[in-house]
């Protein structure tokens, strides 16, 4: 047998590998228009971003790795053009030499996969302006991402700029690898929402997070235009009426099945315009069969036929293609869409049917929201999530579930996701048992409380109302807000009533058990618990909130109090913890009262923010500092280093020549709940130093520098090698034994940081004289002074070993915690920093 498989990637190469695991002796061939036939198209956003640094591990087969393990022969460059059904023949043409050639086939597997929408906008051709789909892609958009970031790199132009047009998954990957790179990234999307394949309430956290992290987005509005800018560059247009500039822009509005060769060839299409099959993946014509992103196949939920471009799927309708092309009658019988991304911290995907497409096919449904801990929340590292899960009215058939948080979110997809594969019900997700220890779950896992809290629905235990439908829901009855007083001054639905969980059962007893009730709390459980209790003392018209205010602020998009990940919720924990959590809230939101003055001025960058981090370590959370600097440019490191460490600027106002601004300490608040590495703590930056200089005005560069990343919370690491390294020498070594040439060395070098020259204008020394009385009048440290800042906020000094014996300086005559180290020692630093100077 001879089977012909066109397109490689996921589809074409599975196919091909399960039919010669299945058939030792036919002839496969696979045509391939690129110049890759496997490689990992998921993974494309992370090495432009460089996260997944090597390029080779992006290729998972190639031409000779599959002709030799599994004897396939693997044609790349080779672009079918044209099927002749009736003669069982395809028309190839070489890419590079344009030749063409016939070959015939026994049975013929079309994996032609989808293409991105290019619109036809005005200037959609410019050079600028990119799709990401294959590696060919990839590399354009690398090299001239590397291109722009190394010239911004030397000064000769602005930061980078990047506009990704559309915000699904993979859109928002690479706004993130662009970010990650230190470009200026904005994201335009014609919908209301980010990712198309969540429900609005769970996007909108993910949204809040993509801005918390410098991500622009342009929610509502779609790309008019594409101009070239003079100076280099493009102009987006929006239809909003807004102009973005950028350097590039990526493409990522969705794609197309690319059905081209099969409608040529006659066969039959679906509704949504991708190639129809049947459950044995075997499209109208009985010699051609079809797998991957070009295919419409059932769904699990929804009526009708689906396009679903996705790997899984993909790779399973492969090899259900080639089992059948090779005499087996296995089946694919729906795709049930499951999908994951991970947006910086955050991760967020779905399962099954969203709320919309439910409603859109007329498919009736339940829906419960519920705000668990990834594990348990009394052991550090977790925070709280977002998990909706759909389900049957009548029968609690799981019907879709999505969920949205900073841990855990994953496992718990996975296992929903099973349980509408398998037909599960909302009671069977009460009764799984799944893996419990602190670290990793909870005792009653989200998957369980899902299945409590919809299972509850459906027994008639609780009676919900839902945050989209407010304020119908709430009209003409009486809101009852059953959290803390704390709670209730940060923020209340308008109109609502404070009546504590605890005050609730004696404060009801005055009520009329006739009138309309609707309770809410922060995520649904304690109103449950007074819908419980209210519900038993005689009260008829009485729901409570789906999800609670969490699920709420999210629908009506209400700002968050902070862009920290919501601190974990333990069940029952209605006095300690929920008021210690409020506490904490009242006190960043308003503030403790306590204000203190902070005189920095007359002092040079980087020192304000040096002193003003100082103050804030003697701070409790809540408390503000307000700072007077004449440094004009505190007004752009303020902002900048207040968001950077967790703190809020409150206000900002000219003062003289500087500025006086307000801060309110933030970021312990969280740190004193949470271990070091959780997501709810700001992590630090870091960035390495290369000291190659043995000038003055460039070692004090390097230092003020160094000193301002630690005033912003970074890890600062400083190899000193060569000349540099007379900025570390002792004012008064030790005398030792020198050979001659190291005397000669020593007699034509500096003898410490307080002697070394200018680069420019040195004048013998005078130069440098009266470069240090201008930094002592203008009130900017010496060297010395900076280099003792450093070590004192914790920077390495590390002296290069080699440079050392090179010029004969032994470790006696270094200052006191200066490291030893050679290239290895650096280069480690280096490849953990986010920034590497070379002074």
């Amino acid at each position: 047998m001879k089977i012909v498989v066109v397109g490689g990637v996921a589809a074409g190469a599975s196919v091909a590998a399960r039919a010669r695991r299945l058939d030792e002796f036919a002839e496969i061939i696979v045509l391939e228009r690129g110049h890759h036939v496997s490689f990992a198209n998921c993974g494309l956003p992370y090495h432009i971003g460089e996260v997944i640094a090597d390029r080779s591990r992006l290729l998972l087969q190639t031409p000779e790795s599959l002709r030799e393990s599994l004897d396939i022969d693997v044609r790349v460059g080779n672009e079918v053009t044209a099927i002749d059904r009736a003669a069982q023949t395809v028309t190839i043409r070489e890419v590079d030499s344009g030749r063409e050639y016939v070959e015939n086939y026994d049975a013929l597997a079309l994996c032609t996969g989808a293409e991105p929408l290019r619109p036809p906008l005005p200037g959609i051709d410019l050079a600028g302006v990119h799709v990401l789909r294959r590696i060919g892609d990839m590399d354009v958009i690398k090299a001239q991402l590397d291109a722009a970031i190394a010239q911004a790199a030397t000064g000769a132009r602005g930061p980078v700029r990047a506009v990704v047009i559309g915000a699904g998954y993979i859109g928002l990957e690479m706004a993130e690898n662009l970010k990650h790179r230190g470009a200026l990234v904005d994201v335009v999307e014609m919908s209301d929402q980010i990712l198309p394949p969540l429900d609005h309430e769970l996007s909108v956290p993910v949204e809040h997070h993509l801005r918390s992290r410098g991500i622009t987005l342009h929610l509502s509005t779609a790309a008019a235009a594409f101009t070239e800018r003079k100076g280099g560059g493009l102009n987006v247009e929006l239809t909003d009426l807004s102009v973005l500039e950028a350097d590039l822009v990526i493409l990522s509005a969705g794609v197309r099945p690319n059905t081209l060769l099969a409608r040529d060839a006659g066969l039959e299409l679906g509704p949504r315009g991708g190639v129809t099959v049947d459950t044995h993946m075997r499209t109208s014509d009985p010699h051609i069969w079809a797998a991957g992103d070009s295919v419409e196949t059932p769904h699990t939920v929804l009526p009708g036929q689906w396009l679903a471009p996705l790997a899984g799927p993909a790779n399973r309708e492969a090899r259900v293609a080639a089992e059948n092309i090779c005499g087996r009658t296995t089946e694919y019988r729906s795709t049930q869409g499951t999908s994951i991304v991970k947006v910086f911290d955050m991760v967020a995907g779905g399962t099954g049917a969203t709320e919309r497409q439910l409603l859109a096919a007329e498919v009736p449904y339940r829906a419960v929201h519920v705000h668990p801990s990834g594990h348990a929340g009394y052991y550090p590292g977790t925070a709280m999530m977002q998990l909706k899960v759909l389900f049957s009215p009548d029968t609690g058939r799981i019907l879709g579930a999505q969920a949205a948080g900073f841990d855990g979110v994953d496992k718990r997809l996975d296992v929903l996701a099973t349980a509408l594969r398998a037909g599960l019900t909302v009671y069977d997700l009460e009764e799984l048992e799944l893996a419990y220890a602190p670290p990793f779950g909870s005792a009653k896992d989200p998957v369980n409380m899902a299945g409590f809290v919809a299972s509850n629905v459906l027994r008639g235990d609780l009676t919900l109302w839902y945050a989209q439908d407010y304020p119908e829901a709430t009209r003409g009855t009486r809101l009852i807000d059953v959290r803390t007083p704390e709670e209730f001054s940060i923020w209340h639905l308008p109109g609502a009533e404070n009546v504590p969980l605890g005050d609730i059962r004696s404060a009801s007893e005055a009520w009329d058990r006739t009138a309309p009730f609707r309770l809410y709390c922060a995520v649904g459980f304690r109103s449950y618990l007074a819908y419980r209790a209210l519900v038993q003392r005689g009260f008829t018209d009485i729901a409570t909130l789906s999800g609670g205010s969490d699920t709420f602020r999210s629908w009506h998009e209400v700002k968050p109090d902070s862009d920290e990940p919501p601190l974990p919720m333990t069940a029952y924990a209605e006095s300690a913890d929920i008021r210690a959590a409020a506490a904490r809230a009242t006190a960043l939101s308003q503030g403790t009262g306590l204000r203190v003055d902070l005189d920095c001025s007359g002092l040079a960058c980087p020192g304000p923010i040096m002193k003003l981090s100082d103050k804030m370590k003697s701070l409790t959370p809540g408390d503000e500092v307000v700072v007077h600097v004449s440094d004009p440019g505190f007004a752009s490191d303020a902002p900048v280093w207040a968001r950077r460490n967790g703190h809020q600027l409150l206000a900002i106002e000219p003062e003289g020549s500087g500025y006086v601004a307000t801060m309110r300490k933030g970021g312990a608040a969280t740190a004193a709940t949470t271990s070091a590495n959780t997501p709810t703590e700001p992590r630090p930056g870091k960035t390495s130093f290369v000291v190659f200089s043995g000038d003055l005005d460039k070692v004090i560069a390097a230092f003020i520098i160094a000193n301002g990343a630690i005033a912003m919370g970074e890890e600062v690491s400083m190899f000193f090698t060569f000349w540099g390294l007379n900025a570390l020498r002792r004012i008064d070594p030790p005398k030792r034994e020198r050979k001659l040439m190291d005397k000669m060395f020593a007699t034509m070098m500096p003898s410490s940081a307080g002697s070394m020259p200018l680069s420019q204008m040195n004048m013998l020394g005078a130069g440098a004289a009266m470069i240090k009385k201008v930094m002592k009048d203008n009130a900017v440290a010496s060297l010395p002074e900076l280099i003792k800042s450093a070590q004192a906020g914790g920077a390495r000094l590390i002296g290069c070993t080699m440079t050392m014996d090179l010029l004969g300086i032994a470790p006696s005559d270094l200052m006191d915690g200066v490291e030893l180290g050679g290239v290895a020692t650096f280069l480690g630093e280096a490849a953990e920093s986010n920034t590497t100077l070379f002074i």
